[in-house]
Order: structure tokens, then C-alpha cells, then sequence
């Protein structure tokens, strides 16, 4: 009798257990996200020019735009299309005459024109902006031109005396522009020249 009692209380016991892992699913293995990994292309053959501080963005077609620093005095821009094949060739885009461009960064808005920040280190140095519409160009894989491709052309955003550098952007739903930096301005130098946080934001028309 007692042997039947447990045969019957282990009987149940598994089927407790069996009706249990029948209701747990088992859904089917995750696999982790593709990685491909593209050969690296040369963007820029500068030849003897120092070319430096590149900074890039995509746009909403995967072209890309190259904007960097040569000889740490003109801007230039490049853009490339999905497959990396150019589109607009190195172009100079900071106006002519004495120029020393520093720190550029650069992002594409949402009608895919590009906007630029950098400094200005002649003279007084200045927070610049630019804005390139690339689609003014005929983009057959040659050298642009500043005067085609400039909605916005070189605008000081912050000049005054003291140092400014390492200047930042990003846009908004509305296409305008949020600049940060830092800057060692301040109106009555109680900072003592101290490095501080600036920030303007552009409507842009």
C-alpha cells in the first residue's frame, strides 16, 4: 500500500513538472547584428599638403561629407557617394586671403545641406560658420566652387578679444543650427581668462 502511495505521488510529481516546461516557449536563438566592414579608401591625397582635423557626416541618400583643415589655413571640403565614389572633389571653401582654419565639425541637415563650423585663427579668432547645399553642384566628380555651393557664406559667429576653440553643431527638427566652444572671453575678466562654455544657436531662413 505504501509502495502504491509514493509510485502515485512521484507519477504526479512529474506530470506537474511536464505540464509545467510544456507551457514555457522556447523561442529560437538570437543572432547578433551583421558587421560589415568595408576596405578603407583614401579620401584625400594631399600630396606635401598637410591635410588634418577632419570631421565627417552622411546624408540621408549615405553620401558622405569630408570637411578638413590643409596646412592648418584654408577649409576644404569632399563628398562621396555610397560606394565612395566622388562626387565633389576636394573643394576650398573658406574665403580667399589670410585664413587659419582650425577644428572644423560639420553636420548634414534634413534637406541635406551641410553645415559647417570651425575656427578662425588669424587675427582675432573667430567661431565661423558656413552652409553648403551640394545639390547646386553637378556633382560629376570634379573640383566645386565656393561661390555655387555657399547658401550661407563665412559668418563670424563670436569674435572678440581673448582665445575661442573647439567648436561643436548640431541641428534641430527645424534645420537650425546649435553651436557650442570654448571660449576664454568674458566681459569683465573675472575668470581670469579662464575657459568657459559658449553656446548660440542660428535660425536659419
Amino acid at each position: 500500500m505504501e509502495t502504491r502511495k509514493v509510485r502515485n505521488s512521484i507519477t504526479m510529481v512529474f506530470i506537474m513538472l511536464m505540464s509545467t516546461f510544456a507551457a514555457i516557449e522556447f523561442s529560437e536563438s538570437a543572432k547578433g547584428s551583421e558587421i560589415v566592414l568595408t576596405d578603407a579608401i583614401r579620401v584625400v591625397n594631399g600630396g606635401t599638403h598637410n591635410d588634418r582635423m577632419v570631421s565627417m557626416a552622411a546624408d540621408s541618400m549615405g553620401n558622405t561629407h569630408f570637411v578638413w583643415s590643409r596646412n592648418t589655413h584654408h577649409l576644404y571640403y569632399k563628398m562621396l557617394n555610397a560606394r565612395g565614389d566622388v562626387l565633389i572633389d576636394e573643394t576650398q571653401i573658406s574665403d580667399p586671403g589670410t585664413q587659419r582654419a582650425w577644428h572644423p565639425d560639420v553636420k548634414v541637415d534634413h534637406n541635406d545641406n551641410v553645415q559647417i563650423v570651425w575656427i578662425d585663427k588669424a587675427g582675432q579668432w573667430s567661431v565661423m560658420y558656413t552652409l553648403l547645399d551640394p545639390s547646386q553642384d553637378d556633382r560629376d566628380g570634379s573640383t566645386g566652387l565656393d561661390a555655387v555651393l555657399s547658401i550661407i557664406n563665412d559668418f563670424a559667429v563670436s569674435s572678440h578679444q581673448q582665445n575661442r576653440d573647439w567648436p561643436a553643431i548640431d541641428i534641430d527638427s527645424e534645420n537650425n543650427a546649435h553651436i557650442v566652444w570654448e571660449d576664454s572671453y568674458e566681459q569683465l575678466d573675472k575668470f581670469y581668462q579662464q575657459p568657459q562654455i559658449y553656446y548660440s544657436m542660428l535660425e536659419i531662413d
